[in-house]
């Protein structure tokens, strides 16, 4: 088991809707373009478990943009019911029975899931997925991808099992796990097609891996207008830095029509702007509700 560090502090920002550990992790959402000119909700949705160092990224549809909340809630009660399988049979038969299985056919949504586990000289990191999201592990000096899930048909609600549950053993400390939605795609290929970023190295060559959200929130605002993209969700993890540092889990997007109009009127200004840390977070459940952002108290 890695020692805890008591330094670590997990920060929100909700007006940005990202959350970020300094050298750890990263993840946020942001609405997709025709999502905002139509008025429907955020489908993609983030779950962050500290405790149990599991991370997931869901899609639902436009009609039920909540469906991947929901979904994501279900795992994190099934983990606080019965904990963190250990296994890749385990985490086969807790999705199948628990989170799949009861999933409505109409509330369509991707399941992309990583936990981490220490593993002696390196860590084990078990993936699951179904839908068009994606779980990569890249290497962030070379920027070679060494591996990454498919795309395929088994969505929740359309499924009523996930087929595609794996363990990948990692001992590359350069490694890191990108946990994204298609929107994420679609961003990706603007910056490249207008050399903005240069590769995947460069990105982690230039930034530290805790601001790429913000990196990509300025790309965004100084491109408005020039491309549409889908809603972009995803998380970044240096999978030998996450420690069971205890703080909360926390679920952000999967927003209905109407929370997103709330949002998008409310959190404009620069009061909803600033950063707030694990110990104040329940001062702030009210700001995070009216970003999408939802605390889950552990009590395990």
């Amino acid at each position: 088991m890695i020692a805890i560090k008591e330094s670590l502090t997990v920060e929100i920002n909700p007006a940005k809707r990202i959350l970020k550990i300094p050298g750890v992790v990263c993840g946020g959402i942001t609405t997709g373009t025709d999502k905002i000119r139509n008025g429907y909700g955020n489908g993609d949705c983030l779950y962050f478990d500290f405790e149990y160092r599991v991370f997931a990224v869901a899609d639902g549809s436009e009609r039920f943009p909540w469906a991947s909340r929901d979904l994501l809630n279900r795992l994190s009660e099934s983990l606080a019911r019965s904990g963190v399988p250990d296994t890749v049979g385990g985490w086969k038969d807790l999705l199948n029975k628990e989170i799949y299985s009861v999933q409505k056919y109409q509330h369509k949504t991707t399941f992309s899931c990583v936990a981490i586990s220490s593993q002696n000289e390196g860590v084990s990191l078990i993936i699951s997925h179904g839908g068009d999201s994606v779980v990569a592990v890249m290497n962030s000096v070379t920027g070679l991808i060494c591996h990454q899930t498919g795309r395929d048909m088994n969505f929740a609600g359309r499924s009523k099992d996930i087929a595609d549950v794996t363990e990948y053993l990692l001992t590359d400390r350069d490694c890191r796990v990108l946990i994204a939605t298609d929107g994420f795609n679609d961003f990706w290929q603007f910056c490249l097609r207008h050399s903005l970023l240069g590769g995947k190295r460069d990105v982690f060559a230039r930034y530290p891996m805790d601001g790429i959200c913000e990196m990509i929130s300025v790309i965004l605002e100084a491109n408005k207008g020039r491309f549409e993209y889908d809603d972009i969700g995803f998380i970044i993890i240096d999978p030998f830095q996450v420690q069971n540092i205890g703080a909360n889990a926390v679920l952000m997007g999967g927003t209905k029509p109407y929370e997103e109009k709330q949002f998008l009127l409310e959190y404009a200004s620069e009061s909803h702007d600033l950063w707030v840390s694990d110990e104040k977070w329940i001062d702030y459940v009210d700001e995070f509700s009216g970003a999408g952002i939802r605390i889950i108290v552990q009590e395990r």
